[in-house]
């Protein structure tokens, strides 16, 4: 080493070219992989919930549609735990917003279920099967609570997985 050149010198120059060589080789190698890892997970979160969100949307049709007089309590309490058990898998999946539409409709939906037990706990099925004047009002008021809050849900899952809406 002579006196004009650095303590470090030549020989800790290539020692560092060598290093710095070896980590853009390493994260060359590292980084596809990681983005790779990061496409596949994206993907298979979407397959599930290309899968789940309408499975979650057939459930609340289920109660929505349960013909009032020809479903009973526990029926109805098995389509609701249905539906909750699918809500916990879609909110696993979900981003934010679509939870909170998750939640929405199982609000609405054990809102209809309580008010249907109610009902057929107050009164008799009128003629054809008719709701009692008394709860008319508010059973379809509920109902339609479910219809909207299921295509409040529908449109952010749309927008979650970017699928234009119908034409």
């Amino acid at each position: 080493m002579n006196s004009t050149t650095p303590w470090w010198g030549s020989g800790m120059f290539a020692l560092a070219t060598g290093l710095l060589t070896a980590l853009t080789a390493a994260l060359a190698t590292t980084l596809p992989k990681r983005a790779e890892r990061r496409i596949e997970h994206r993907r298979l979160s979407r397959e599930h919930k290309e899968k789940l969100y309408p499975e979650f949307i057939g459930c609340a049709y289920e109660i929505v549609t349960a013909a009032l007089w020809e479903s009973t309590s526990e029926v109805r309490r098995r389509l609701l735990d249905r539906l909750v058990g699918r809500s916990h898998q879609v909110a696993f999946f979900a981003p934010e917003a679509t939870g909170q539409a998750v939640s929405q409709v199982v609000r609405a939906a054990t809102e209809l279920t309580e008010l249907a037990a109610e009902i057929q706990a107050a009164s008799k099925p009128g003629h054809q099967g008719a709701v009692d004047q008394r709860f008319a009002p508010r059973y379809e008021k509920a109902k339609e609570s479910l219809r909207t809050a299921v295509a409040e849900f529908t449109e952010t899952g749309r927008r979650d997985l970017e699928i234009a809406g119908a034409r």
